[in-house]
Formats: structure tokens, C-alpha cells, sequence
């Protein structure tokens, strides 16, 4: 197996897990969750987009009873 790795997957994952804490260890928790929110309401990620996709359902689901 060759250690001349061009991209090192887990080290990347490192690095945006500590510049993700590091960017919110001031935040308070509702600070925290209102930046989720809008990162999920306005991001093409897919993780966001299946989150508006099942809130849509489930607005749907709660109003039709």
C-alpha cells in the first residue's frame, strides 16, 4: 500500500470537524441552531435538501388532519 496518498479523506474530515467547532464555540445553542437552519433552508447540499424535502412532507402531513 502507497503512503503517497494525493488526498487523505479522513484528514480533510479532520480539519472541517475542527474548523466547524472552532467557528461556533462562541455561539450559544440558539445561535447554533438558528445557523443550522439557515444553512439547511438555503444550501444546495443534498443532506439540505432532503431536510426541506421532509419538513415540506411533514407541514403537508400535519395541516391535512
Amino acid at each position: 500500500m502507497s503512503s503517497d496518498k494525493p488526498f487523505d479523506c479522513v484528514e480533510y474530515k479532520r480539519a472541517v470537524q475542527a474548523r466547524h467547532a472552532a467557528e461556533s464555540r462562541t455561539l450559544s445553542p440558539d445561535e447554533k441552531r438558528e445557523q443550522r437552519t439557515q444553512w439547511l433552508s438555503g444550501s444546495d447540499n443534498p443532506a439540505a435538501r432532503l431536510w426541506r424535502e421532509m419538513n415540506k412532507r411533514l407541514k403537508a402531513t400535519v395541516s391535512s388532519r
